[in-house]
């Protein structure tokens, strides 16, 4: 998305499913320290049915900002969310209200498809120790 990426022809729609985690790490690694502060706000908002945030899930594949225009790409686990417009909702109201962004688009892709690959292990530890099963 950014032209401030390292590799800025990437697409998320060029990585294969299980390189998908390394992928977003990578993103986010690339990512303008302004970008990395905006990463690290959607890292504080929750999963509403699992308890680790967006950006832990894997859910979140990057932001970019231009000109006060955040740009935010993502997926979900499963399509046909029931929490999807909340989700967003949350995402834009987050973030609008940081100095120097001026307008939040979340754009939903499906390419990759999130896997549970995505996770960490210190992720996938926090779920075990709340009864979520991998």
């Amino acid at each position: 998305m950014s032209s401030a990426r390292t590799n800025p022809t990437e697409s998320v729609e060029s990585v294969e499913p299980d390189l998908a985690g390394e992928f977003v790490e990578g993103r986010r690694a690339d990512a303008t320290p302004f970008e990395r502060e905006l990463w690290d706000m959607i890292d504080e908002i929750p999963d509403p049915h699992i308890p680790v945030s967006l950006v832990e899930m894997g859910m979140i594949y990057d932001v970019e900002v231009t000109n006060g225009h955040v740009a935010v790409e993502m997926t979900y686990p499963c399509m046909g969310c029931p929490a999807y417009d909340m989700i967003q909702n949350d995402i834009r109201s987050c973030l609008s209200l940081t100095d120097g962004v001026d307008e939040v688009d979340v754009e939903v892709v499906w390419d990759p498809v999130w896997s549970k690959d995505m996770l960490t292990e210190p992720v996938r530890e926090k779920m075990r120790e709340s009864g979520i099963s991998l």
